[in-house]
């Protein structure tokens, strides 16, 4: 797939300039009214950063970002080096036992309108995207702030600040003399053998006689300058910038918040669709389960259908036979019943009043010609074989006034019964 172009904002003496990328190179400045599509690096103009450089002598290399962080607290920065993310510190070189380092603090904001472009974007200091060389010390505009760039010998950028002096003067060659003597006091011993000013108004040919003496006048170079400097002053066209090769963790704050922001509604979003997901998988496998639940019953509703006839002739025989059930089961029959009850009848002396005969009991009312022959009665008839799956209640025999006895015996079947049809009555 084709890599899309992208974008670089840098700050130039108009302000910022959009540059073209195309593979990781810059291949055209972009018109003035630039799409905001595709921003993909960001320069921190001088002004907006500090810049501290640092030597590190028999420090191993895991603990230099401490001491480094430790020096920048005592330079009073312990409030902007808070976050990592408003400072960066670059190691020079490859002597492990005299390290040079710059390092870059985030000091003010950019403006709105470069943030809003840059919510995806890298950022790095602006002297991370200009050409440095060995030994050369560079000078450009920033709108209307002089920045002046001091290399390591590698190339790299060993500081970098804005110039308090707005014309390349007498002044101006004494402020770049007093940085050069502080980095000399702090060990660092910048090798500045010139010092070149970027003119985007010098060209090709431009770079001797009476042309490059215009050129220096409307850079406002004064001719006392390079004298006050003591080293020797080039104008240089304007290059096009190159892209950061150095990682850089520096993010502004409203950048970081706003990114903050956008991640948490990201999170909020997923865990909401998370949500949905599971509900609509916990819905879709409850509706599959009622669905073949539904199956299933239609199957065994068709069976049941299908069963439907040989029930009908299993219900007709089951009722043909409860209804043949007291013919057929002599226990239950009233006339086997009455035949046992007349087997344990006396020849005399004991008469039998009413005899019933239910499922679910049996009623016996009768007369003794004495309370004697009442009570010899019931022993045989709560005794009786034939009558044993009745539990039966026998009150005492009630005596007469002639010498005569009444008594009634109610029997209930063993177990109970569900039923309460009469069968018979005597």
């Amino acid at each position: 797939m084709k890599n899309p172009d992208e974008l670089m904002l840098i700050p130039r003496e108009e302000g910022f300039r959009a540059w073209r990328l195309k593979g990781g190179q810059v291949i055209q400045p972009e018109p003035e009214h630039y799409s905001r599509r595709g921003v993909t690096w960001i320069a921190l103009p001088a002004r907006n950063l500090v810049s501290v450089p640092m030597r590190f002598q028999g420090v191993d290399t895991a603990r230099q970002e401490g001491m480094a962080q430790l020096e920048l607290e005592a330079a009073g920065f312990s409030a902007e080096i808070g976050e990592t993310h408003n400072f960066d510190i670059w190691r020079l070189g490859q002597d492990e036992r005299d390290q040079r380092a710059a390092s870059f603090i985030q000091v003010s904001p950019l403006p709105g309108d470069v943030l809003e472009d840059g919510k995806d974007a890298q950022f790095a200091p602006s002297v991370a995207f200009q050409h440095l060389e060995p030994g050369e010390a560079l000078i450009w505009r920033e709108a209307q702030t002089l920045v002046l760039a001091i290399p390591h010998d590698t190339g790299a950028p060993l500081h970098c600040q804005a110039l308090a002096a707005r014309v390349l003067d007498a002044d101006a060659a004494a402020e770049i003399r007093c940085i050069l003597a502080s980095l000399e006091l702090g060990g660092l011993s910048p090798n500045v053998q010139s010092l070149a000013v970027v003119s985007s108004a010098l060209k090709a040919d431009d770079a001797s006689g009476e042309a490059a003496v215009e050129v220096a006048r409307q850079e406002h170079i004064s001719e006392d300058f390079a004298q006050a400097l003591d080293l020797p002053v080039y104008l240089r066209q304007e290059q096009m910038p190159v892209v950061p090769n150095h990682p850089s963790r520096l993010i502004p704050a409203t950048v970081v918040q706003q990114r903050q922001e956008r991640q948490q509604r990201r999170m909020v979003m997923m865990g909401a669709l998370a949500f949905v997901f599971v509900l609509v998988a916990a819905l879709s496998a409850f509706a599959v389960r009622v669905a073949i639940r539904e199956h299933s019953l239609a199957q065994e509703a068709v069976q049941l259908d299908a069963l439907e006839p040989d029930l009908a002739s299993i219900r007709d025989a089951q009722s043909a036979w409860e209804d043949m059930k007291f013919a057929i089961t002599p226990d239950l029959y009233p006339v086997e019943s009455l035949h046992q009850l007349v087997l344990l009848l006396p020849n005399e002396n004991i008469r039998i009043t009413r005899f019933e005969v239910r499922e679910d009991g049996i009623v016996i009312d009768g007369e003794a010609s004495s309370l004697g022959h009442g009570i010899d009665f019931r022993e045989k008839l709560t005794s009786a074989e034939a009558f044993k799956r009745w539990t039966w209640e026998f009150p005492q025999p009630t005596s007469l006034p002639d010498g005569r006895a009444t008594f009634r015996a109610e029997g209930r079947p063993i177990g109970g019964a569900e039923e309460n049809t009469e069968i018979t009555q005597l």
